[in-house]
């Protein structure tokens, strides 16, 4: 009997444990140039699937820091600088939102969300 308590104690320990870890994870969320392309005025980008799944992946915990990974060369630090003033003029504090070359393909911002 006290066996059994043990195992299910170690078994739900065990399960924390991994959900935990799975809701720690960080969240990579590609921007495309072409899904870019598009006239930008607040309502407009709010309804960029990619920027809203971000702003509301943010507002759900706003203690994570948001990374804007951007393609290199003048091209993307223009575009990245761009996309971090929208997300300051959209309610994110600049002190959370960190640039740094780096994305995974000349056409990707790739907006990573974590907590540190």
């Amino acid at each position: 009997m006290i066996f059994r308590c043990q195992i299910k104690i170690f078994i739900l320990i065990i399960n924390l444990l991994i959900s935990i870890n799975v809701f720690a994870q960080d969240v990579n969320i590609e921007l495309r140039a072409e899904t870019w392309d598009i006239p930008r005025h607040g309502e407009a980008l709010l309804e960029v699937p990619e920027l809203s799944s971000a702003m509301q992946k943010w507002m759900a915990d706003p203690q994570q820091k948001i990374e804007l990974r951007y393609p290199g060369g003048e091209e993307g630090e223009l575009w990245v600088e761009e996309l971090r003033d929208w997300f300051v003029t959209l309610g994110v504090p600049s002190g959370v939102i960190q640039i740094s070359p780096g994305s995974n393909a000349e056409d990707v911002i790739n907006i990573v969300l974590f907590k540190r």
